[in-house]
């Protein structure tokens, strides 16, 4: 009989999880375009920003945003959400979506033409988080 077990350390666990998903994915959806790729901000040899995202069929998800404060404020942030899109476009990307915390950037995102589809209420210290969408 199985059982439930708590994974203090979760690497074989989410290797089977994933395993399994994309295995069942596949049977459902058949093979489906996936990759992972990441744009940086330099100064020198040195990162001072980029964004992280993967890409599932057509869809674009960025999964981590940052530039180093004395960086923001200056468009670097538009440069590298644009080259993401772009690059995500060349594997054949029709839209985007992230998500972002109210103490974060979601003014940035509007701005930059992301449509908010969703919000969840309930952090601590009246947090929202706030997911966008964006056609590509």
């Amino acid at each position: 009989m199985p059982s439930v077990s708590v994974d203090r350390t979760y690497g074989k666990t989410k290797k089977a999880v994933l395993d399994g998903l994309k295995a069942y994915n596949k049977e459902q959806w058949g093979r489906q375009k996936y990759k992972r790729f990441a744009v940086s901000l330099r100064n020198g040899e040195q990162i001072v920003g980029g964004v992280v995202g993967e890409m599932w069929s057509t869809v674009l998800f960025i999964q981590y945003f940052w530039i180093e404060q004395a960086y923001r404020g200056k468009r670097h942030g538009r440069k590298l959400l644009a080259a993401i899109e772009d690059e995500a476009r060349k594997f054949g990307a029709t839209r985007s979506y992230l998500d972002t915390m109210s103490f974060q950037a979601p003014g940035f995102y509007s701005t930059c033409g992301y449509k908010k589809f969703g919000v969840i209420d309930g952090y601590p210290d009246d947090v929202t988080r706030h997911w966008f969408m964006k056609a590509l």
